[in-house]
C-alpha cells in the first residue's frame, strides 16, 4: 500500500467523482481508476459503489476513509518535522559545572537554550576544575565551566569573568581577623584545597612570603565543604566574594577586610571540536550571557 493510494481514496471520496478526482490530482481517469482498483484488491474490501449521483462509498469505505485521512495527516507531519530538523540543532551536550549552579547561571543558560534551540539537551554535570578540563581533552564531557588558567593547547577557553576572592573566617574569629595583618592571618589555621584545585595556586601565591609552613587543618575538594568547615570554626579560607558576603550576612563568617586575589572564571570546549554545530551553539549562548567575545576570532586565535 501506498501514501499515493490512500490520497486518490480518499480524493474520490471527497469530489464524489473519478473525473474531478483526476483533475485536481493533475492526472488521468484510467489511472487513478488503476490505483483504486489496486487498493481494493490489497485491502480486499469494495470501498465505492458506483451510482447515479457518482462514487459513494461503501460502510467499510466510510470506516477505512477515516483512517486513510489520519494517515495522510500523520505523514504530512512527518514530513512538515522532517523539514524542521533540517534546519534544527537536536542532541545532548554535557557541560561540566565546577561550582554553585546558580553562580555560573545554569538557569538562564537553561532557559535560553531552550530558547533559541529547544532540541538541544543540555546535562549538566557537577565537577571540579582540574577534572573538567581533563574530561573535555578525553572527550567525556563536550564543554565545562572552570577557574584559574587554561593551558592546554588542545582546549579552546573563553574568558568570561574576573572572579574577586575574599579571606573569610568562623564568625567567632571576628575580633581576630577584622585588624590582623596577612602575616597574622598567615599563622592561623587553614581549611585548604586540595593542589589540583586552582584555589590552592591562588592561596599560595597570597600567602608565600608571609609564613613558613601554613598551619592546614583539613584538605577539601569543594566549595560546600570549605565553607561548612568555617562554620564549624575549623579555620581561614579563600570564598568568592558573593558567596563571602553572603555567609557573612547569615552571621556564618567574617570577612577580612583587606583585598583579596581575583580570579578568572572560563568557559572551555575541544578546539578540534569547537566548530561542531551543536558546541558552537552552546558557546554562542555562553557569549552572549558573558560578554562580547568574537567566536569566530577566537577560535582562529588559537
Amino acid at each position: 500500500m501506498e501514501l499515493y493510494q490512500l490520497k486518490t481514496f480518499v480524493r474520490i471520496a471527497d469530489e464524489g467523482s473519478l473525473t474531478r478526482a483526476a483533475e485536481q490530482l493533475f492526472t488521468s481517469q484510467p489511472a487513478i481508476s488503476a490505483q483504486l482498483k489496486a487498493l481494493e484488491e490489497e485491502l480486499g474490501v469494495t470501498l465505492f459503489t458506483r451510482t447515479s449521483r457518482g462514487m459513494q462509498l461503501t460502510d467499510k469505505g466510510r470506516v477505512l476513509y477515516e483512517q486513510a485521512r489520519e494517515t495522510l495527516q500523520a505523514a504530512a507531519r512527518l514530513k512538515t518535522e522532517a523539514l524542521a530538523l533540517q534546519q534544527e540543532l537536536v542532541g545532548e551536550v554535557k557541560i561540566g559545572v565546577h561550582t554553585d549552579f546558580d553562580f555560573v547561571r545554569v538557569g538562564e543558560l537553561h532557559r535560553r537554550l531552550a530558547e533559541r534551540h529547544p532540541r538541544i539537551q543540555p546535562h549538566f554535570v557537577q565537577s571540579m576544575s582540574s577534572l573538567i578540563l581533563p574530561d573535555i581533552r578525553r572527550g567525556q564531557l563536550d564543554a565545562g565551566f572552570f577557574f584559574g588558567p587554561c593551558t592546554s593547547a588542545d582546549l579552546l577557553p573563553t574568558a568570561l569573568a574576573g572572579v574577586p576572592m575574599r579571606i573569610v573566617g568562623p564568625a567567632e574569629w571576628g575580633p581576630r581577623i577584622t585588624p590582623a595583618t596577612l602575616q597574622q592571618l598567615a599563622a592561623m589555621s587553614w581549611v585548604y584545597t586540595s593542589q589540583t584545585c586552582p584555589f590552592y595556586a591562588l592561596a599560595q601565591r597570597l600567602l608565600a612570603n608571609e609564613a613558613g609552613d601554613l598551619h592546614t587543618v583539613a584538605y577539601v575538594d569543594s566549595e560546600d565543604a570549605v565553607r561548612e568547615l568555617i562554620r564549624a570554626g575549623a579555620g581561614l579560607s579563600l570564598l568568592r566574594e558573593d558567596d563571602a558576603r553572603r555567609m557573612a550576612g547569615q552571621g556564618d563568617a567574617v570577612i577580612w577586610p583587606g583585598d583579596g586575589p581575583t580570579i578568572e572564571l572560563g568557559f572551555a570546549v575541544h578546539h578540534q571540536r569547537s566548530a561542531e554545530p551543536l558546541i558552537r551553539a552552546v558557546r554562542e549562548v555562553i557569549v552572549d550571557m558573558w560578554g562580547d567575545i568574537d567566536v569566530d576570532a577566537e577560535a582562529a586565535n588559537r
